[in-house]
């Protein structure tokens, strides 16, 4: 009940605001994916639906959304360069990206092994948690690109046609794909395998004509993309809890009115709750789909502690030398401190309930 009366608060409050001066001034955002345009399928693309729909119903038509899904604009590097340039407004795109092409210090969000579960990842990304809102604004400040959000898109599995990946040595030799994120590269080096980062758009060719043996991704991914056609051995790792980045041109944005300004960020947060709960369906699903197409491990709470053992340690080093431990301290004290809290609500719960 409290939700929806606020909800309603701000359409009131955005109603009010349209001055007949500007109320037929419009904008239009073009708004850049590579999900398939099925919003059933992908949560990115369910996330574009309800953003188009929320923020053109609160700024009362004044802001117009064109969706691109599919790359059809472009693919994910050039939809940053894209965003940063002005050419694009809006897009939808894995953190690491931008961390390796204008703001660095995101690459910790790549590091493997972070996350206990969504819940945690989604406190931490959080825009209000102090360590996550500091980097939006300096990211802002230094690139001339607005994350509007960060939030958690599923964990990542390792997938191959070689042989079933059921050890960390299993993983020796093997030629993978990653994104063309220096951090998951530096994973793929720390399990003696050789990483060869592709664009999503030209991985299913690499994959069908063995440019390389494997790739790792969400398991709706691995559905959208068709993969389970040319892999056969698919490996539930979780290593790496995939982080989007839902982002708009800075210069863009502050030229917005105020009142616009809100109506584009609480439309987000609706969009967000969509893009986080049917990303967790579509992980479920796509899981129970695979298990009739693939070979699926799942390793052993031991074969598990041996992937974080050997990978996170490797990356984290690599991390600090290039970023400094006390950013990277922070960080691992925000984690803590989110698995805390929600450790504290889960104890309420329980007591509550008896």
């Amino acid at each position: 009940m409290k939700s929806s009366l606020s909800y309603m608060s701000i359409c009131i409050v955005l109603c009010a605001c349209v001055e007949p001066g500007i109320a037929k001034q419009e904008f239009v955002i073009r708004y850049s994916h590579i999900g398939v345009a099925d919003p059933m399928v992908q949560a990115s693309s369910a996330k574009a639906v309800v953003f188009k729909a929320e923020v053109e119903k609160l700024s009362g038509g004044r802001i117009k959304v064109e969706i691109f899904p599919g790359g059809q604009l472009a693919g994910q590097v050039s939809s940053v360069q894209q965003v940063r340039k002005g050419t694009i407004q809006i897009a939808d795109i894995s953190s690491g990206v931008l961390a390796s092409l204008y703001y660095e210090p995101l690459e910790i969000l790549d590091m493997p092994y972070l996350f206990s579960s969504r819940a945690t990842a989604r406190m931490v990304l959080h825009n209000e948690n102090p360590f996550t809102k500091k980097l939006i604004e300096d990211c802002a400040k230094k690139t001339g690109i607005r994350i509007l959000s960060l939030g958690p898109f599923g964990f990542r599995h390792m997938t191959n046609n070689v042989r079933q990946i059921r050890t960390v040595d299993d993983m020796k030799g093997l030629k993978m794909r990653t994104m063309e994120i220096k951090a998951h590269m530096k994973l793929m080096e720390s399990c003696a395998a050789r990483p060869i980062p592709i664009a999503w758009l030209e991985l299913y060719t690499s994959l069908q004509t063995k440019v390389v043996d494997g790739e790792e991704t969400t398991l709706q991914n691995i559905v959208m993309g068709k993969l389970y056609q040319v892999q056969k051995h698919l490996t539930l790792t979780g290593h790496l809890m995939g982080v989007g980045a839902f982002l708009c041109n800075e210069k863009w944005y502050q030229s917005l009115p105020d009142d616009l300004k809100v109506a584009l960020v609480e439309a987000e947060k609706v969009a967000r709750l969509t893009y986080d709960g049917f990303g967790e369906l579509l992980d479920t699903m796509a899981l129970e789909k695979l298990k009739s197409r693939m070979e699926v491990y799942e390793p052993t709470p031991q074969e598990m502690r041996m992937f974080r053992d050997r990978a996170l340690p490797y990356v984290r080093e690599w991390v600090e030398k290039k970023h400094g431990k006390e950013l990277v301290s922070d960080f691992f004290a925000s984690i803590e401190a989110a698995e805390e809290q929600l450790r504290k609500e889960m104890e309420s719960t329980k007591a509550t309930r008896k």
